[in-house]
């Protein structure tokens, strides 16, 4: 589905990787350093122009960009660039083809598109002006338009939100250089009330360093609980999402892989991934859709069919499962696991019943 913004997100990072190959120096630089170091030996020389060049390109588009993007705390790509740094350095270390997936997964569908078309042609009266055809390709089109729009309009809403945080950064600087407050990011944890109370007089330092504290705790406090899966819904309990070896789930992107899993919570201090692990993942956002271009299948503890990890697993023809509760405490790295995009449940294997690599299975057509 062309013009799906997270996508094209990949493809530019695969593009930086790709230059990054092709120059021998630039890319021992982001394969030895990490990359906060990598960023700074790049901006530093005048020997990677043209990558610079690239980068500012990428940064102009998705520098609005970053982890848990809905908060105003969270820095953004144009602020620190060195997760995409981060996200180049993952596909160096990969001696595949980088975003060869992409382009058999658009084969793929056209295969399988093809093999639709000649079962309806069997049907009574398709023959006749193709009506089951032509109906199924409206409806696939509608259909790609609206998950494109859905999952377009979040770069947008990210956008308005950044232009916000940029506002309150530059009050936060003048509250700074006033000494009216002590620490950077303290801003986030006050009202807007109280903050026009600060710039007005109104309030000092002492009158909300308490306030500050306390909610930096509750925030700290809250962030480490689970959250229920469903508000004014009850689920059947009988339901068990864990039995045995197995845990179920929703299909979101179809398909059968067997592989090794990579657990990763926080692609801000986590996100190497080798190339065809598993994904094992909370939850993602366009800022992980990087690490689907290295793994080979994806399972995802919360999530919908329409989610961001869906759209963008389709987008690149990898089988995944989302909505398979507790599966970052059930499943850890390293562990080898088959996932069924197909039927959304993912076996727990064990290592001396299987081969050392991953495999993609394919189902009959």
């Amino acid at each position: 589905n062309e013009g799906v913004l997270s996508t094209d997100m990949g493809r530019e990072i695969v593009d930086l990787a790709r230059l990054a190959r092709e120059n021998t120096v630039l890319g021992q630089i982001i394969r030895e350093h990490s990359p906060e170091q990598a960023l700074q030996l790049i901006l530093d020389s005048d020997r990677h122009a043209d990558f610079r060049t690239r980068l500012d390109a990428f940064l102009a588009k998705h520098g609005h960009r970053a982890l848990k993007e809905f908060e105003f705390s969270s820095v953004r790509w144009e602020e620190n660039p060195a997760p995409i740094i981060g996200m180049v350095r993952n596909y160096l270390l990969a001696d595949s083809d980088l975003g060869g997936a992409e382009a058999g997964a658009r084969d793929h569908r056209q295969v399988r598109l093809e093999e639709v078309r000649c079962e309806l042609e069997k049907l009574p009266l398709e023959r006749f002006g193709q009506p089951r055809w032509r109906l199924l390709q409206r409806l696939t089109r509608e259909a790609r338009y609206y998950i494109k729009l859905r999952e377009n309009s979040r770069f947008y809403h990210i956008m308005g939100f950044y232009a916000v945080r940029l506002k309150i950064l530059k009050i936060e600087k003048s509250l700074l250089e006033q000494q009216i407050l002590k620490c950077k990011d303290d801003i986030f944890y006050l009202g807007w009330n109280e903050i026009r109370d600060l710039q007005d007089g109104r309030l000092g330092w002492l009158d909300v360093e308490d306030t500050i504290r306390s909610r930096r705790m509750e925030h700290i406090r809250l962030s480490k609980m689970v959250p229920p899966r469903t508000i004014g819904i009850d689920l059947d309990e009988a339901e068990a999402p864990f039995t045995g070896h197995s845990l179920s789930g929703q299909g979101a992107s179809p398909g059968r892989y067997e592989g090794i899993a990579r657990v990763i919570m926080d692609p801000a201090t986590d996100n190497e991934i080798e190339p065809g692990e598993i994904l094992i993942a909370p939850y993602t956002d366009p800022a992980w859709t990087p690490l689907f271009l290295t793994a080979s299948a994806a399972v995802i503890e919360v999530g919908s069919y329409l989610s961001h990890a869906g759209t963008i697993a389709r987008e690149y023809g990898m089988p995944c499962v989302v909505d398979v509760t507790d599966c970052t405490s059930r499943i850890t790295t390293g562990s080898r696991i088959l996932v069924d995009g197909t039927t959304g449940s993912v076996q727990l294997l064990d290592d001396d019943q299987l081969e050392d690599t991953g495999e993609k299975i394919e189902e009959p057509a």
